[in-house]
């Protein structure tokens, strides 16, 4: 079995979805530091207001080095995007990965939300969520991982597209500010620990695309020695 890299390189900061806490990433904050990058976790209340999340990950961000990656699942990743508002944070950012994340809009949010239960569920997220971003574009580069294995509890609220994670619509992660957008087979919470995920993961942290080919071969070759 190969040996772990000490974590000297950049800072990843891994930012969980809705409902879901920082110990969901554990997988890939795992994987992460095992190829030698600093992994934080930041987490949230789902009662928490978007815009006060996405100040306190600015601060967060500007007390680190430059060239720090973010990576959010779902929720999460809009409010990474969100956070790269801000010109001075951004410059901080070498780039931000979603993972299933509605930046076009999530039908599921709106479904719940439709129901008071369900609005008080997601509390004042389900705004947020529901709705596409605003701006087309923002000053950092974006990047987007979406699943098309229909498995998930957002089907028993009503039909998706067809192409879809099981909670999110892959058109719902088609936003027009994307440096690139690829389609793996997974589900919405096996985008959290599948292999895959993390290997075209590490591979854009490591060469600047999802598809960069000789990340992709090294980290495969790493999982099957590591088997």
């Amino acid at each position: 079995m190969p040996e772990p890299s000490k974590p000297q390189g950049p800072t990843v900061i891994l930012i969980p979805g809705l409902l879901r806490t920082a110990s969901s990433l554990s997988v890939l904050a795992e994987r992460l530091v095992f190829c030698g990058y600093r992994v934080a976790r930041f987490d949230y209340s789902r009662t928490e207001r978007p815009g006060d999340i996405e100040l306190r990950l600015q601060r967060a961000i500007l007390d680190l080095d430059a060239g720090v990656h973010l990576i959010g699942h779902s929720y999460g990743g809009l409010i990474a995007v969100g956070a790269c508002q801000r010109q001075e944070v951004a410059r901080r950012i070498k780039g931000v990965l979603c993972l299933g994340t509605p930046l076009r809009g999530s039908k599921t949010a709106q479904r719940i939300r439709a129901h008071r239960a369900g609005k008080a569920l997601l509390d004042v997220a389900g705004g947020y969520v529901s709705m596409p971003l605003p701006y087309p574009r923002v000053p950092a580069e974006v990047v987007m991982i979406a699943g098309e294995r229909n498995r998930g509890p957002g089907l028993l609220l009503g039909p998706l597209g067809a192409r879809n994670d099981g909670t999110v619509d892959v058109a719902e992660t088609a936003w027009p500010g994307l440096k690139e957008h690829i389609r793996l087979p997974v589900s919405h919470g096996e985008l959290l620990r599948d292999k895959l995920v993390a290997t075209h993961a590490v591979a854009y942290l490591r060469t600047g695309s999802l598809l960069g080919l000789a990340a992709v071969a090294g980290e495969q070759d790493e999982q099957s020695r590591a088997a």
